[in-house]
């Protein structure tokens, strides 16, 4: 089974891994070669489910985080050449540079309609049917999710709910859909999901009842400030977060929740699981390699000196620990009793000059004498939904100081929130987010749901979705640029 699943995701990811900058709606899919003889059996399900997680994986490597936080100003040039990456921190976009399309997220798309068209007709067992109802969940769920990133991001994109299984690629050249029309869209794949989780086990690395419902409510809390939803969507994002299945928790220490050794750990909702057990590449390990210090970026200090600081240093091969960029520390402000500072960044000093600042929020582990970048990238955890539950209920003008204390106090235990203005409470509770969540691929994304892109000085007379990729256009003239 193992050599089967194996097989099945390399055919269906292929296009995604081999061909990520041609990748787009009209491009031939994979899988009229392989439609035909599979989707037979219980084992054929769950090989294109962890096709779908693999494809979405590598979403997470880096273009998940150049998409949510690179644009907010959390980091700035490193010691090497930053490549395109400058791009985005200096707000420099546009149709010419910009090297992240969305048609990376259109193959997890694919896989997911692949999913829901063929795994509803698969005869399982009546001891595994409750998983063909799990695999239709977390079909729909991937999907939602996957369209509420590009939404976030380009604004409205093509809804596709159908696989491309032949070579007539005329009928996947759409236009965009609307942004209302794609929230739409994505709030009713969440509801169709939820009805049909048949329980609320939790792996962790899967989607389940309880990130669905945190899904379900951040992209309630996203329509109410964006998109005019107003309090009939704040009242249904609480809800979901109220539906939140009993289990997921604060754990005592914030350092604790990213180490390599505690994955999967009771804070987590849902992470993208990253091994050893993965080709050592950058295309393996993840987008916290470009933020590491790597073996000449210490200068004019010793290896010694910078070892003492970080630990073993990356090797530079592959990018693996080349301080392409860094945290920007004087976007933070972290108060010297804070433990989420030094659990989140280190900074090499020569006396009172900073020499390079290094993330070790998402530093891996070290196999042998090399550091490898794979720790897991949480997209949802309990922290980020007690700061959401914080946010709508100010939005609903009720208290948040219950949620905000709890995160505060976590990191400080002498820090306490002290309920204020509307406004005044938006403030504390973004710069909470900011210095719990940092590097999370969560910041860009507040920052424009709290209508605070100006607080970038690099985003002024900048426009606050991103450009679509020449390359896009180029493969589908259907698509209209964004201004």
């Amino acid at each position: 089974m193992k050599k089967k699943i194996l097989l099945y995701t390399m055919l269906f990811t292929g296009l995604s891994l081999l061909n990520s900058c041609q990748d787009d709606l009209n491009l031939k899919s994979d899988s009229v070669i392989t439609s035909t003889s599979f989707w037979k059996t219980e084992d054929d399900a769950k090989a294109g489910v962890n096709g779908m997680y693999f494809n979405f994986r590598t979403q997470t490597q880096q273009n998940y985080y150049l998409l949510g936080g690179a644009r907010s100003a959390e980091i700035t040039n490193g010691v090497q050449s930053p490549l395109t990456l400058a791009n985005y921190y200096n707000n420099n976009l546009t149709p010419q540079n910009m090297d992240v399309d969305w048609g990376g997220l259109y193959t997890v798309i694919q896989q997911a309609n692949l999913i829901l068209k063929y795994v509803p007709n698969i005869q399982f067992s009546p001891t595994t049917v409750k998983e063909q109802k799990r695999y239709i969940a977390q079909a729909y769920s991937m999907r939602a999710l996957a369209y509420f990133i590009m939404a976030r991001s380009w604004g409205g994109v093509p809804i596709v709910t159908t696989p491309t299984e032949n070579t007539n690629q005329s009928e996947y050249i759409v236009p965009r859909n609307t942004i209302a029309e794609v929230f739409t869209f994505i709030k009713s794949d969440i509801d169709l999901a939820l009805a049909n989780f048949p329980d609320a086990s939790n792996n962790k690395t899967q989607l389940s009842l309880a990130s669905v419902n945190a899904l379900k409510a951040d992209v309630n809390l996203w329509t109410a400030k964006q998109l005019g939803g107003g309090a009939t969507d704040l009242n249904t994002a609480l809800a979901a977060i109220n539906a939140i299945p009993a289990g997921p928790a604060l754990l005592p220490n914030f350092k604790d929740v990213f180490s390599y050794t505690n994955k999967g750990n009771n804070e987590v909702l849902f992470a993208v699981r990253y091994s050893l057990a993965d080709v050592p590449s950058s295309l393996s390990d993840n987008w916290n390699s470009f933020m590491f210090v790597g073996p000449s970026d210490f200068a004019p200090l010793t290896a010694l000196t910078a070892t003492a600081t970080f630990g073993t240093l990356g090797v530079g091969s592959g990018n693996a620990g080349i301080s392409r960029v860094q945290p920007d520390i004087t976007r933070f402000n972290f108060s010297n009793t804070d433990t989420r500072k030094t659990a989140t960044y280190l900074t090499l000093m020569n006396g009172a000059t900073p020499v390079v600042t290094g993330l070790v929020k998402y530093n891996g582990t070290v196999d042998g004498t090399t550091r490898r970048f794979v720790s897991d990238i949480i997209i949802y955890r309990w922290a980020d939904i007690l700061l959401m539950k914080a946010e709508i209920k100010n939005a609903l003008m009720q208290d948040p100081t219950t949620e905000m204390n709890l995160v505060m106090q976590r990191a400080d235990p002498s820090a306490s929130f002290t309920n204020g203005s509307q406004a005044a409470n938006d403030d504390a509770i973004l710069r909470e987010r900011l210095h719990e969540l940092a590097f999370e691929g969560k910041a860009w994304w507040d920052l424009v749901r709290f209508g605070k892109t100006a607080n970038v000085p690099s985003m002024a007379g900048k426009k606050i979705l991103f450009p679509i990729s020449q390359n896009t256009i180029n493969y589908n003239p259907k698509i209209t640029p964004n201004p």
